[in-house]
């Protein structure tokens, strides 16, 4: 994945970074058929998800397991 590293020098340049990201977000909202993912969205407008705690990580990674049986 390629980053391009910009630094707006105006209110202008803000704005119009900005609008090109809703842009690109909703031309890729209109194309999903399915669920988005959640790291493209953030990737998309430009900011950071907040860091996973162990607890969600383990939840996600075993929410079928309802009896604590299947590893």
């Amino acid at each position: 994945m390629t980053y391009m590293d910009f630094e707006p020098e105006s209110l202008t340049d803000e704005y119009v970074l900005l609008v090109g990201r809703l842009e690109a977000f909703a031309g890729y909202v209109a194309q999903s058929e399915y669920s988005i993912d959640r790291e493209v969205c953030a990737a998309m407008l430009g900011f950071k998800l907040p860091e996973k705690t162990k607890t969600e990580e383990e939840h996600e990674k075993n929410w079928f397991d309802v009896d604590g049986d299947r590893g």
